[in-house]
């Protein structure tokens, strides 16, 4: 009991358990190896990674290519999008503005943004920057209201309001990157300019990232990769976003986040940057709620008591030291940035495959060694879980088809499906026929659905999560809507 209770308030107050450093002779040749045995493991084309210690560079490398059968390598200066390690970009550019007395953590959204609005009339009224920036709004996921959407941030965070409240207001985590961007909104209202150009004067220049930005270079950028059908890399289709958002648009390089993991690990230093908002910059740092610790947390950190996040970065202990991260990830893309405070330790690693556990399992394995921790082969145990977990998903989908099958007996005319309907946030969607498939079409994005000869359609697809349409009839016999699971998670009314 009082082991678990030190442990909680070690990851609470940052008080180490025990202090540990890097050898000072840096183990360079395992640190290599680590590191292309995790690229092979994975089938990862190319990887930039960057350790910091003590404010200083300890260890900084390319290794691949930046696509895939082509020559180019990849160097600490390529290019990666970042993706979700961008959210700790923009609650650093909002604790800039609050050391200037322009904001505070506590303002209310409406203070700044009057046409702010949520389905619950109390999460509307007292929605905080503080409650945007760490996920307790209340809203689910609804990824699909950003991902590849051609409306600008605003407009995504006005289609919010349509949506129901998952959660009680405040009372739980739940991952939501529309309504983090309403808190770069505000960034933007009171700093009187855009937030890319906020981005860079309150930040980027101020650390010297020169080689960072919200809209993509044309040159020096990775290439995104997947595993293919016969299990090897091939390229994926860049990501679009149409314009720069708060939540994850920022791309950088190995080495400029080396600056950023430096600051952000003694941001009091002036050596880095004269920016003299040190107290608001570690206020991202601690624990603002829970983070759940369910069976899935538990699988893959089974060396951690607690989580909780912060505002742009998970906090959690590790082996009983005080860990902050996050990782990131966009089509081809998977990232994850991880530093322990109390020995000045950072670890950023960049790399061009999307859909792996490298990047996690990389990350324990040099801490592993570095602080002389009992190693642990995190390749292969995050495979076995991702195995584990990728059945067990399936056994729970296909028991739910057949649950829904019984529920809802007989057949349906596929022709009298086809047509428009509605949600209002997500638009206009389209069902029509492709074959013997229905097509899902919403947007930029589509899914196609088998019938079960009843009312339930359903498809498996990475970007909709795998979606279950149970479609619903009028008194007048007509199919009147549809109610789909996944990420949409919406009903949408057919249109006439």
């Amino acid at each position: 009991m009082l082991n678990s209770l030190f442990l909680i308030y070690t990851l609470l107050t940052g008080q180490e358990v025990e202090k540990k450093t890097v050898p000072l002779n840096f183990p360079e040749k395992e640190v290599k190896k680590l590191v292309e045995q995790a690229m092979e493991y994975w089938r990862v084309p190319g990887l930039s990674i960057v350790i910091v210690h003590q404010g200083e560079t300890v260890y900084e490398s390319g290794f691949g290519v930046v696509e895939i059968s082509k020559p180019a390598l990849v160097t600490p200066q390529t290019i990666f999008p970042i993706a979700s390690c961008s959210k700790a970009f923009t609650t650093s550019l909002a604790a800039s503005l609050i050391a200037k007395k322009k904001l505070d953590w506590d303002d209310k959204v409406l203070k700044h943004l009057p046409w702010f609005k949520l389905s619950d009339a109390l999460a509307s009224e007292d929605c905080r920057l503080r409650d945007l920036f760490s996920h307790r709004t209340g809203l689910g996921g609804h990824d699909l209201l950003w991902y590849r959407s051609k409306l600008p941030p605003e407009e995504n965070v006005r289609m919010a309001a349509f949506l129901p409240l998952e959660k009680p207001f405040r009372s739980s985590y739940q991952y939501q990157s529309t309504l983090f961007a309403a808190g770069g909104l505000v960034c933007e209202k009171v700093g009187g300019s855009t937030y890319e150009k906020l981005l860079k004067q309150e930040i980027l220049d101020p650390l010297k990232m020169t080689n960072t930005f919200v809209v993509p270079p044309k040159e020096n950028l990775a290439r995104g990769h997947a595993l293919g059908n016969l299990g090897f890399p091939v390229v994926t289709e860049p990501y679009l976003g149409f314009s720069p958002n708060p939540s994850g648009s920022v791309y950088s390089t190995a080495h400029d986040l080396s600056l950023w993991l430096k600051f952000q690990l003694d941001p009091a230093n002036q050596k880095y940057a004269n920016m003299n908002c040190a107290n608001e910059i570690l206020e991202t740092q601690k624990p603002q709620i829970v983070n759940p610790f369910d069976e899935t947390n538990k699988l893959f950190h089974p060396f951690t008591v607690q989580m909780a996040y912060g505002m742009g970065w998970v906090i959690q202990d590790y082996r009983g030291a005080r860990q902050i991260s996050h990782g990131g990830s966009i089509d081809g893309f998977r990232l994850y940035l991880t530093m322990i405070p109390d020995s000045k330790f950072g670890i950023a690693i960049l790399a061009n495959m999307e859909h792996t556990r490298m990047n996690l399992a990389l990350s324990n394995s040099l801490i592993d060694l570095l602080f002389n921790f009992q190693q642990v082969d995190w390749h292969s145990s995050y495979a076995n879980i991702l195995v584990k977990t990728t059945e067990k998903s399936k056994f729970l989908y296909e028991a739910k088809l057949i649950d829904l099958l019984k529920k809802y007996p007989g057949t349906i005319k596929l022709s009298d499906v086809i047509g428009e309907y509605y949600h209002p946030a997500y638009g206009k969607a389209e069902l029509n026929l492709q074959g013997k498939k229905l097509r899902l079409v919403l947007g930029n994005l589509y899914v196609d659905l088998d019938n079960l000869g009843s009312a339930i359609l359903y498809g498996e697809d990475f970007v909709f999560e795998n979606p279950i349409c149970v479609l619903s009839k009028g008194s007048d016999g007509k199919i009147k809507s549809f109610k789909i699971s996944g990420r949409l998670n919406a009903e949408f009314t057919k249109l006439p």
